[in-house]
């Protein structure tokens, strides 16, 4: 019933990851669905930097939850993502952020259709990456001061078209705006050009110069292509004179966070996939109901199994072996929240007690 931010740990590919979570303030899970924003930090920095951004407190107000994952180590020890890049680390990362949205439907409800994706720099470019890779799962993106691989330029095929939103300060000296592209990364323009030919947009898009109330010596430039599938998707906002920098009020004239979830807020995925801890073993037929539930459970199996029921901390709160037929199971005694039923053939399902 209060704001909490938490260090979580989870195992992909048999490596123990970390992550910031981040819940807004009076969450309850068993009656919300909310949005989900994953925040990826820049090359050399960590999740907990990334959490003071800002946007926690626009979780709060907004009613999303907000996670902040870690990166490991390139070959130069810098904190990083493997997104195809020269300075990629070589880690799962497709797979770690991949079992993170499996994680926060089946755990924390989320809406599998409102799961979006921003970062700064090489979290930008990862943002992009992963806007391929997990196509059928991002709702849409935002990259601060990151543009894509040209291995991503050459091989990604979005099915899904992905809206993205950009933001790029001219005088970036680390991750060039238009001249002077960097082995391995794309300049700004050619980043904007491939997902103008994802969406099939007009050349030419609308511009917008956004008020200049900050003495920062930058001003904000706001480009939305015209005629884009769907219409509106595609969006660079050009901050002019600024260097590698995250902008915020009142330094600057905007907060950069800020703006990313109005972009965020107008768009849902149209068909995402479905999280994979739902899938059913082929061996075996296994069903729960009701679910949620308040006092009991009945499990209906076709053959003996063991069944264990564990909490969002991975605390076995119940374990039991289950005879072919249907089985009732008293759950009363276990606090309201989200559970996960586990049995001995692979099956799994959420448990949601109310």
């Amino acid at each position: 019933s209060f704001a909490q931010q938490s260090n979580e740990t989870m195992m992909v590919g048999g490596q123990n990851r970390s992550y910031v979570q981040y819940l807004p303030t009076g969450f309850d899970v068993t009656t919300e669905s909310l949005p989900v924003v994953f925040v990826l930090h820049g090359l050399g920095d960590n999740a907990s930097n990334m959490a003071g951004v800002g946007t926690n407190n626009i979780a709060d107000t907004a009613r999303f939850i907000a996670i902040y994952p870690q990166g490991t180590p390139n070959s130069f020890g810098q904190n990083g993502w493997n997104n195809g890049t020269l300075l990629a680390s070589t880690s799962d990362d497709v797979g770690f952020i991949n079992a993170l949205m499996d994680e926060m439907i089946n755990f924390k409800n989320v809406d599998p259709t409102r799961v979006y994706v921003t970062g700064f720099s090489m979290g930008g470019i990862m943002s992009y990456h992963l806007a391929c890779a997990l196509n059928d799962r991002i709702a849409a993106v935002a990259s601060m001061a990151g543009t894509m691989s040209t291995d991503d330029i050459a091989n990604c095929v979005p099915t899904y078209k992905t809206p993205v939103m950009h933001l790029h300060g001219t005088s970036d000296g680390t991750v060039p705006y238009d001249s002077g592209a960097l082995p391995s990364l794309s300049l700004v323009p050619e980043t904007m050009a491939f997902w103008e030919g994802v969406h099939t947009c007009a050349a030419n898009p609308d511009s917008t110069q956004l008020p200049d109330t900050a003495t920062d010596g930058i001003t904000v430039d706001r480009f939305v292509w015209n005629g884009c599938t769907p219409n509106g998707s595609l969006e660079l906002w050009r901050l002019n004179g600024a260097d590698h920098i995250y902008l915020y009020q009142p330094v600057n004239d905007i907060t950069e966070a800020n703006d990313i979830w109005r972009f965020f807020l107008k768009w849902t995925h149209s068909n995402p996939a479905t999280a994979s801890i739902n899938e059913n073993s082929t061996q075996m037929h296994v069903s729960i109901y009701p679910n949620p539930t308040k006092e009991s459970i009945t499990i209906s199996v076709t053959a003996n199994v063991e069944i264990s029921i564990t909490d969002v901390n991975g605390k076995v709160c119940l374990s039991s072996g289950v005879n072919a037929g249907e089985t009732t199971i008293d759950v009363s005694h276990l606090d309201a929240g989200v559970y996960l039923v586990q049995a001995s053939n692979g099956y799994a399902e959420r448990l949601v007690i109310q």
